[in-house]
């Protein structure tokens, strides 16, 4: 009997490590909506046709013609049909991608979506839900830098500095953090030039750190 029970708790811890949780993106002329989405890992977002011609690739920009460098390549091919694809995603990152039929994504067709860890009920210390939860990149065609993470607390004891790999400062702007998903937005014009940068958070004791390429 205990080693039934055993069993049992087993395999519902194992359910609830990995349950899925489906998304869904709307896509028409010219968009995806949302734009911006964050799942986690081994979740499935649907892309749903609400009129037109349209795909999702997630392999090499339509616009410059390099590669979007996502942790994982892929491409649909076109349609006009109600489902227009569907993709679980296995592995952790930042993936951008747009849609490659004519001119859509000039005209505004792009999307990004995230992919955290996750972590299954296990309580988090603030420096790991940070380490997890913090994401930093350039959005593709704009000129902001869009920065997510996730607190355990509000907080107006934070900031986010912007270095070249030398160390010198760019930039350094205080954050009034909320308890919860955070997201803010920097303005490139503040980042001299292009090249490789060192974006810094700091959450009262807490500090994460990533390297980005602004272009």
């Amino acid at each position: 009997m205990k080693t039934h029970f055993t069993l049992l708790f087993a395999l519902l811890l194992f359910s609830n490590i990995f349950s899925q949780t489906d998304h869904t993106v709307s896509a028409g002329n010219f968009y995806y909506e949302p734009e911006m989405l964050t799942i986690d890992l081994g979740d499935e977002v649907s892309w749903v046709n609400d009129g037109g011609f349209h795909n999702v690739n997630f392999d090499v920009n339509t616009i410059t013609g390099q590669s979007f460098g996502n942790p994982e390549s892929f491409i649909t091919s076109p349609t006009n049909d109600t489902e227009i694809a569907e993709h679980t995603f296995t592995i952790a990152g930042t993936y951008n991608y747009d849609c490659s039929v004519g001119s859509h994504a000039a005209n505004g067709m792009i999307g990004t979506i995230i992919v955290e860890e996750g972590t299954s009920n296990i309580e988090e210390t603030e420096q790991e839900q940070l380490n997890r939860t913090f994401h930093a990149f350039q959005t593709e065609y704009s000129n902001e830098l869009y920065i997510q993470f996730t607190a355990t607390k509000n907080t107006n004891i934070a900031r986010i500095q912007i270095t070249g790999l030398d160390g010198k400062e760019v930039l350094r702007e205080n954050l009034n953090v909320e308890q919860g998903k955070n997201v803010h937005h920097i303005a490139l014009k503040y980042v001299p030039t292009t090249g490789i940068y060192i974006v810094n958070l700091f959450i009262e004791d807490s500090f994460v750190s990533k390297k980005i390429s602004i272009q």
